[in-house]
């Protein structure tokens, strides 16, 4: 019990770094008070920060240091409440709410929510635009395919128009789950490695860690909708388990550094984290 206790610890140590470097990156902007408010309540709205902790403890299981990934974990999750801010719009997934507050749109406007988005969708590339690191350009050019036509933004191209009750199995909605969560997912951990210079290998196993992660989760939160059918239910329990198991298998290499990473993964099924 001890052992999970400090892993439960550190994962709120790192939840708390990232919001006090997060607010530092957005105290420091200039602009209309309502764009820097609504961009300042997106990125602060309850995210449990779990793909800049995947950049962070990417980093560390290849043995580089948080301050390494840390600048670049607060892109990633400056990209990620972008997309968010974007897909709760009316023309997009038409959501009200957001981890239970109104939506950006709904307290601010939908033209201020679109520029809010872009707002942190050039923030995240200017921060990485100013470190000093080896690989910045590569992870930045990484993220920006992760965001890209290719990835989310072409996933959620895709998402439009597709009937609210599609078939789980369709290869379709199986195409969007690996393009709008699994890349930034993916990405995420393949920007830890690279931010720790560790090299292709534990890049690429890195990078297939994530993709089975980002895969389970969103199986994870479809099957919180409850629109499905039991046995598509348990199917999809199934499918996300497997994908759990082929995460895990992944790490094996970096040994008790990735125990957290080990961790999230089982807390993707639990849907604790």
């Amino acid at each position: 019990m001890k052992k999970i206790h400090r892993k439960k610890d550190r994962c709120s140590d790192l939840q708390a770094l990232v919001n006090r470097a997060l607010k530092k990156h957005l105290s420091g902007l200039k602009g209309p008070a309502a764009l820097l408010a609504a961009m300042k309540y997106a990125v602060f709205s309850g995210g449990k920060r779990l793909r800049p902790i995947l950049a962070i403890e990417s980093c560390r299981a290849a043995n580089g240091g948080i301050n390494d990934a840390l600048p670049f974990a607060c892109a990633i999750e400056l990209i990620h409440s972008f997309s968010l801010v974007h897909d709760d719009l009316p023309a997009m997934d038409d959501d009200d709410f957001r981890r239970g507050k109104p939506a950006c749109h709904k307290k601010f406007g939908e033209g201020m929510a679109i520029l809010a988005g872009d707002g942190l969708l050039n923030l995240a590339f200017g921060i990485m635009a100013g470190i000093r690191h080896k690989n910045s350009a590569k992870i930045a050019l990484l993220l920006s395919k992760a965001t890209g036509t290719e990835k989310m933004i072409g996933g959620q191209a895709l998402d439009i128009g597709l009937p609210g009750r599609a078939g789980y199995n369709s290869k379709r909605k199986m195409k969007i789950n690996a393009m709008k969560t699994a890349a930034l997912i993916s990405a995420s951990c393949q920007a830890g490695v690279l931010a720790a210079s560790s090299g292709r290998i534990k890049e690429e196993k890195m990078r297939r860690f994530g993709v089975n992660v980002g895969l389970a989760f969103q199986i994870c939160d479809d099957i919180k909708d409850q629109r499905y059918g039991k046995r598509i239910l348990e199917r999809m329990k199934a499918e996300a388990t497997v994908f759990i198991a082929k995460a895990k298998k992944e790490l094996e290499p970096f040994g008790e550094k990735a125990d957290l990473l080990n961790d999230i993964a089982d807390n993707v099924i639990k849907r604790t984290f």
